[in-house]
């Protein structure tokens, strides 16, 4: 059985990721969260670091050494592929709790849960630095959020975002209210969401341009 998890893993790591990258792409993909960390929010000096990936065999796809503007576009690339997969897994979560939700054989006996397990409600800690993906539908109900705009409006600890045209896209927000970052639009609010948190500002500072090509707005509580 173990076996036949380690296969599936990998086939599903390779339809996560089709096609060949760099050694230093896959590198730092799997190393994202620690190079986060390690970093702190400073500026990464690219030039320094270029002489350690060439140490460590981390080459680029041409098999030779990447130069400093190689290494920032890798590593630009890096982050965009990180939230495109977080966010992935977060609509596949997100899915699979709204359809539980709506089961109708969710009471009954057979679909609970067998052994010794905490309470529902119960969560993990996923370390600094990890990404804070939704919480559950459950738990987003107790405390008083909405973190979809399925329902048209998202209430998130912060904020308070509307659709501006019925049947627009969906997108999925985090409870300090930046939004996962599901496309090339959303991802571009994210940054500048991060930047915002990560300078002290108000979350939605200058952000009221992006909002409205993604054809929302957001106010604050």
């Amino acid at each position: 059985m173990e076996t036949q998890a380690r296969g599936a893993r990998a086939i599903l790591a390779q339809v996560e990721r089709p096609y060949e990258r760099s050694k230093l792409f896959e590198w730092l993909l799997a190393h994202h969260d620690e190079v986060i960390r390690a970093s702190s929010g400073r500026r990464m000096e690219w030039r320094r670091l270029c002489g350690q990936f060439e140490s460590a065999g981390l080459v680029g796809r041409d098999g030779k050494a990447v130069s400093t503007t190689t290494a920032r576009k890798t590593w630009q690339r890096v982050r965009k592929e990180k939230a495109r997969i977080d966010a992935l897994r977060a609509a596949e979560r997100a899915e699979r709790e709204r359809r539980a939700a709506a089961s109708p054989r969710r009471d009954m006996p057979s679909q609970f849960n067998k052994g010794d397990y905490g309470p529902p409600l119960a969560t993990t800690d996923q370390g600094a630095g990890k990404a804070n993906l939704p919480a559950t539908t459950a738990r987003q109900a107790e405390l008083g959020l909405q973190l979809s705009t399925a329902e048209g409006v998202v209430i998130t600890k912060v904020t308070r975002v509307f659709k501006l045209r019925e049947g627009g896209r969906d997108y999925v927000f985090k409870e300090d209210g930046s939004i996962l970052p599901s496309t090339n639009l959303a991802s571009a609010l994210a940054v500048r969401q991060e930047m915002n948190i990560s300078s002290g500002l108000p979350v939605n500072d200058k952000t009221e341009r992006v909002y409205a090509k993604l054809e929302l707005r957001s106010e604050y509580l």
